[in-house]
């Protein structure tokens, strides 16, 4: 029988190990961790008798972080089991000890410690652990990502380089949460799956494939950093984008219809998605509907309930009562 995740002790973090599986069904149990905590992948090779692996997982609001340590193996995702996942993901992975190889869209990219990748479930791979390995990633659903990029863009998967810039924070930012993942408490996960959808957006920012390129949509990068620094103040609106980017109102418009959308409704969605966060969010239970509209520039609750349940099917009070407590 394979050895199912359990409880440590700590609330939501789940713990898996090969010390709990008979050693006859070990390859079968380890592929079945790889499938709970990175979506359908297929060991190739059966590991040996001494083979030992473990892992630690928890959840924040659709955030997965996962710790992996794990002996040499290898292991592929065939084209047949994109389909199986019930929504495209991302992975994020960082390294702290051993060596891997993978093979992801036509390239092999080698890892060892200190590199940081970025991968996407949407395209088949291939993955040899060469030396015992010691990681972290982070699992979550394209669409956390894509709603905060603009408008048909596309990933198909990058290393970043981790010594210098968001590429630096983002992988400090990975380890703290797998240093500190038994510490948090339930009322951390909204502020922990924010911070992090951030700092991946800002990582990925410059590496997407946009619909269109040139000048024109190097601008509209600049109009969306700025909207998404500023979202909480009241008085943000298409025209105060513009002053403050030294543009016209009009090109301001032109800009985001490039994307599909007018600019007004760009920053509504924006304000939509963090309030509904913080509706889901045990942290701000103690702050009112109006309350969490306020702080995200609703200035009139009325207003923000009817939108909110044009947007999501339901409104703010009910979409709140329905989280699990």
């Amino acid at each position: 029988m394979h050895a199912e995740p359990r409880d440590d002790g700590s609330p939501g973090t789940r713990r898996w190990s090969t010390a709990d599986v008979c050693r006859s069904d070990t390859t079968d149990a380890w592929q079945s961790a790889l499938n709970d905590n990175y979506g359908h992948w297929q060991v190739t090779q059966s590991v040996g008798a001494q083979f030992a692996a473990s892992t630690r997982n928890r959840d924040f609001n659709g955030v997965r972080v996962v710790e992996c340590v794990c002996d040499p193996c290898t292991g592929r995702r065939l084209p047949q089991f994109i389909d199986r996942d019930p929504q495209p993901y991302i992975g994020v992975q960082i390294t702290k000890a051993g060596r891997e190889r993978f093979h992801l869209g036509g390239e092999d990219i080698s890892l060892g410690a200190g590199d940081l990748v970025i991968w996407t479930s949407t395209q088949a791979a291939e993955f040899t652990v060469m030396e015992r390995l010691h990681k972290v990633s982070l699992v979550l659903p394209w669409s956390d990502i894509q709603e905060r990029l603009p408008r048909g863009t596309r990933f198909n998967g990058t290393v970043i380089d981790s010594r210098v810039g968001i590429g630096a924070v983002l992988y400090s930012h990975v380890d703290s949460l797998a240093r500190q993942l038994d510490l948090f408490t339930q009322t951390d996960h909204a502020a922990v799956r924010r911070a992090t959808l951030e700092l991946l957006t800002a990582a990925m920012s410059h590496r997407v494939e946009a619909p269109q390129r040139g000048l024109a949509m190097r601008y509209l990068k600049q109009l969306q950093d700025y909207i998404l620094a500023n979202l909480q103040d009241e008085q943000l609106s298409p025209t105060t984008v513009a002053t403050a980017n030294n543009m016209s109102p009009r090109y301001v418009h032109m800009l985001f219809a490039q994307i599909g959308v007018s600019a007004s409704s760009w920053i509504r969605q924006q304000r939509l998605e963090r309030c509904r966060d913080d509706l889901r969010s045990r942290t701000y239970r103690d702050c009112s509907v109006a309350e969490i509209a306020y702080t995200w520039g609703f200035a009139d609750p009325s207003h923000f309930t009817r939108i909110f349940k044009q947007q999501f099917g339901v409104g703010p009070r009910a979409y709140r009562e329905a989280q699990p407590r």
